[in-house]
């Protein structure tokens, strides 16, 4: 699945002058957390998320620092702080250093990029141009479009008996010469040991999600990793 198919279009955008107060009020009227910021040509210069205005004087909540720190911390990001707290454009306030993404990126690199960045939102930019915004939510409301479910079909039991070692083996979180696996008209039977509950309900996920398996039984025992295993 790609970006472009469950972005949001028709981005509600502002420009480096937009007042902050105008900002507030229209991430209220509209409930949105974020509003990219855009030059005259479209083009993306920022963003102005709810993170950028929680720290206000208008409300009390501008940070107060130690004098200590006040003396001996980083000037420019005390600048930028202030900035923050004071500034009454879009300019003054927003992220520069945005992170974007492509329209035809898949859904893969999208969740890497919000997980590894800590992020909501993601702007879609195509040839440097603001086309739309990708976020969490249409995560989410792909998976509602997915049908998640194995094929009912049955499975002899050798092959089925095969495919599940195939799968464990391939494991990097599980040591599968310690798993015994016993396959009996489409009923499974872990025996053996792993070294978590973690791992014992990741198996049971496995086993559960391959096809042709009916159910799982556990009698697996949790034991110690031994060293340099």
């Amino acid at each position: 699945m790609r970006v472009r198919e469950f972005m949001t279009r028709g981005v509600v955008t502002v420009r480096p002058e937009t007042a902050v107060h105008a900002i507030a009020a229209l991430m209220v009227e509209k409930r949105i957390s974020g509003m990219p910021v855009v030059d005259d040509g479209g083009r993306l210069i920022g963003i102005v998320s709810q993170g950028d205005l929680l720290h206000r004087a208008e409300v009390g909540t501008e940070r107060q620092h130690k004098w200590w720190l006040r003396v001996f911390g980083d000037p420019n990001t005390l600048a930028r702080e202030f900035s923050k707290a004071h500034g009454l454009k879009a300019q003054d306030v927003m992220s520069q250093k945005v992170v974007a993404i492509g329209p035809d990126a898949e859904f893969r690199e999208a969740a890497d990029l919000m997980d590894k960045h800590g992020l909501k939102r993601l702007p879609v930019l195509e040839d440097g141009r603001l086309i739309g915004i990708f976020t969490r939510y249409d995560l989410v409301r792909a998976l509602t479009q997915k049908t998640i479910a194995k094929s009912t079909r049955r499975v002899g039991d050798d092959a089925l008996y095969k495919a599940l070692n195939e799968r464990i083996h391939k494991q990097s979180w599980l040591n599968g010469n310690l798993i015994n696996v016993a396959v009996d008209d489409g009923v499974v039977q872990f025996t053996g040991f792993v070294h978590s509950t973690d791992q014992r309900h990741a198996l049971r996920v496995l086993a559960e999600a391959t096809d042709g398996v009916l159910r799982v039984e556990d009698r697996l025992r949790l034991s110690m990793p031994a060293q340099g295993i």
